[in-house]
């Protein structure tokens, strides 16, 4: 089964990824350059959470996620016409923020090693 969830997981980015940068969806709210980093799948297949990275500003984050949940029907259609599963997961998208975290950490760090090099110093 896990097996099975990796592949299907991996057709969906393919596809959803495929549409985006095609241009076929139209809402200008999403931007052409995003990352799918996670998705998560229920163990019925039904529902799917897709986790995207993108650059930009706050504002920008929220209008993505958005114009990504407006269209989500629209990558349901596209999934269930070209993947031609059972049941076609109901999907939704959102902002993953683990990236930023990770460099706010990474920052953090490196200021604390650069205090600690000027107190060695003194």
């Amino acid at each position: 089964m896990k097996f099975k969830q990796e592949r299907i997981k991996n057709l969906i980015t393919h596809e959803i990824m495929k549409a985006i940068t095609s241009g076929e969806v139209k809402d200008p709210r999403i931007p052409m350059i995003l990352t799918i980093t996670e998705i998560t799948l229920s163990k019925d297949l039904h529902y799917c959470h897709l986790y995207f990275s993108m650059r930009g500003n706050d504002a920008d984050k929220a209008k993505a996620v958005k114009g990504l949940n407006n269209a989500a029907g629209f990558f349901q259609k596209i999934l269930g016409e070209r993947l031609q599963f059972r049941f076609t997961p109901k999907i939704e998208f959102r902002y993953d923020q683990k990236e930023e975290e990770a460099q706010k950490v990474y920052d953090l760090l490196k200021k604390l090693e650069q205090e600690r090099q000027e107190t060695e110093n003194l």
